[in-house]
């Protein structure tokens, strides 16, 4: 199958060189490890990590789906030829709504600040941008992340709603920030 984004080599504040790239089926093992160890390290993804019960074969169909819709793209950070970090963005599968998606972003505790989510969602942006069936990305966030959105501002994201009380943590209340970008 052909790839939807052409690979990119990319240096970091930290004068790392990092591959970001489509992700590929026979990435789902690394890929579900760096997940699990991301969410493990976060604050700021709802999600633990005992959550997160994929299989390896549940993992590659995740991939496969990328693949599969042309409204949506995984791709993956890696370093050393080890994955650090991934960017996935979900285009809708409902007609009506198929000119949106939605970015989820993660990445290893190290390589936080340096410069890699910027490269993430910049190229995330880049590419939905080509895209001529997508008009609109959004995400959520935690309204306590400010590194988050601070970057998403930076990057063009504006706010359009906030729920409160959505996300729930060891009993602690946290609002959840809609965020738009349009393309």
């Amino acid at each position: 199958m052909k790839n939807k984004f052409e690979t990119k080599e990319i240096v970091l504040k930290n004068n790392a060189k990092i591959i970001i790239r489509e992700a590929q089926i026979s990435d789902a093992e690394q890929l579900l490890a760096c997940i699990k160890k991301y969410i493990s390290q976060s604050d700021y993804i709802p999600k633990y990590e005992h959550e997160i019960k994929l299989t390896i074969e549940q993992e590659r169909d995740w991939i496969q789906s990328f693949m599969t819709y042309n409204n949506s793209l995984l791709l993956v950070a890696e370093f050393d030829n080890e994955i650090i970090g991934n960017i996935d963005l979900t285009g809708s599968r409902r007609q009506m709504m198929e000119h949106t998606a939605v970015i989820g972003m993660g990445m290893l505790a190290e390589w936080r600040n340096i410069g890699l989510g910027s490269a993430l969602l910049n190229e995330i942006i880049c590419w939905s941008k080509s895209n001529p069936i997508l008009e609109i990305i959004w995400l959520q966030v935690y309204v306590q992340n400010e590194l988050g959105l601070n970057l998403y501002r930076k990057m063009g994201f504006v706010e359009s709603g906030t729920i409160k009380n959505f996300f729930k943590k060891d009993g602690t209340y946290f609002d959840n920030l809609t965020m738009i970008l349009n393309l």
